[in-house]
């Protein structure tokens, strides 16, 4: 099997835009959670999340092609900005690959209608008699005459945003969207450094983007049993193993990362950030209830996951853990069971870092992202602290580098888990060069 490095990074985080942006912030604990203005004013009962700034993004545009920028949704402008950070950071120039030996794959999960055409339509739409009704034929004559087809199918279709990262960069060989929501970003990594593994591909772009901020996607993530309440301190609503952790806060953006086969990573010089050593996912189970029954299933799954991906890195062990880390009762109960379950007795030896209560959660950007701050934990010897882990749960009883980063040189490896809704997990184990 051939050896996989990681050559590029590029993210689009509410911490900040580029890998040292990101950094600076996770270091120092900073959180970019704080209460939406917009949709409070929208009335929805959840108000904390981690948006990125728009001064932000409006300066990232110079990279994308302007012509297009009129076909992007948010979710394509957040994985655009972000590939083409990867394959600066990456060094990868014009005829570096075959093309026809290149990917991508992309985690992504939702896609949305634009909200002001949305109400456009439905204003267009009423029928004169009776009022409050919607008049199916003039609903389909406006939307024949009147509607942009950039708003109402170009920018909802959920293979465009891979399709156009894909387009941007070349990658003619496979271009893949992993549609399996919290784990999707980790998912698509490990698609991508199998395909490279296998001999399939030279080279991929991979990783994750979500915009779950968008209005008619964010009224449905509030209809679950998944995200915390209205925050009056936005800054603790999200506390990860705590014991007053009341649900998930959700962030936006997008983390994807350039892989190539490493022998060829080398040949041209590249810098190496580490390399993917081990790979492995379970599904989930939507049938079971009751909370003692979840954790037991969701410690089940992610067990199975993070068992194939070490057992496929073979000798070696992790220093660390980029833990999933939710911030809900059952996700977190039952990572801490699964990394005891995995590791016995050297699992209290582990330092576990989770960085949701800082950025969010990305939803299908959240494992690419944690992966990249696993992978510049190592490259820098410094653990991001778990932010507001004040009043330990008494069963979430491991060392979660609480409240302050740690300094840490000569580790090793790192194991970043993302789980899902029903249990479904993905895992990877990520290494130095030279190591193991």
């Amino acid at each position: 099997m051939r050896r996989v490095a990681i050559t590029g990074m590029g993210i689009v985080s509410p911490l900040g835009i580029g890998k040292e942006e990101h950094w600076a912030g996770l270091v120092p604990g900073r959180s970019a959670i704080a209460r939406s203005h917009r949709l409070v004013s929208q009335g929805f009962p959840v108000d904390a999340v981690a948006e990125i700034p728009e001064a932000g993004l409006k300066a990232q545009l110079h990279r994308l092609p302007r012509k297009q920028l009129k076909l992007f949704s948010r979710v394509m402008l957040f994985g655009m900005i972000a590939s083409s950070l990867a394959v600066e950071d990456s060094g990868i120039g014009n005829g570096c690959f075959d093309a026809t030996r290149s990917g991508v794959f992309l985690g992504t999960f939702f896609t949305t209608l634009d909200f002001p055409a949305f109400l456009r339509w439905i204003a267009e739409a009423e029928s004169a008699a009776p009022a409050a009704t919607l008049d199916m034929h003039r609903a389909n004559s406006y939307c024949m005459t009147s509607i942009n087809p950039v708003d109402y199918s170009l920018k909802t279709m959920p293979n465009l945003a891979a399709g156009h990262i894909a387009i941007g960069h070349d990658a003619q060989g496979f271009c893949r969207v992993i549609a399996d929501g919290c784990t999707g970003g980790l998912q698509a990594i490990g698609q991508a450094f199998l395909a490279i593994q296998e001999n399939h591909l030279d080279m991929a772009l991979c990783g994750g983007a979500e915009a779950p901020l968008e209005e008619f996607i964010f009224v449905n993530l509030c209809t679950l049993d998944f995200l915390g309440g209205s925050a009056t301190e936005a800054d603790s609503v999200c506390s990860p193993f705590d014991s007053g952790r009341s649900g998930a806060v959700l962030g936006e953006g997008a983390a994807l990362l350039v892989l190539e086969e490493l022998e060829r990573a080398q040949a041209r010089g590249a810098r190496i950030y580490g390399e993917i050593v081990g790979y492995g996912a379970a599904a989930g189970n939507a049938r079971i209830s009751g909370e003692s029954e979840r954790v037991e299933g969701v410690t089940e799954r992610l067990s199975l996951a993070m068992k194939s991906a070490l057992d496929q890195a073979g000798k070696g062990s992790v220093d660390l853990i980029a833990a999933n880390g939710d911030s809900t009762k059952i996700n977190d109960l039952a990572e801490t069971r699964a990394i005891k379950q995995v590791f016995g007795a050297k699992a209290k030896e582990l330092s576990i870092s989770a960085s949701k209560a800082m950025h969010g959660h990305l939803i299908s950007g959240s494992g690419a992202l944690e992966l990249c701050g696993g992978l510049l934990a190592l490259n820098h010897g410094i653990i991001p602290p778990t932010l507001n882990l004040r009043r330990p749960d008494a069963q979430c009883d491991l060392d979660y580098v609480p409240n302050r980063a740690r300094e840490r040189k000569g580790m090793r490896a790192a194991l970043v888990n993302a789980v899902g809704l029903f249990g479904e997990s993905a895992s990877i184990v990520v290494r130095g060069l030279g190591e193991g």
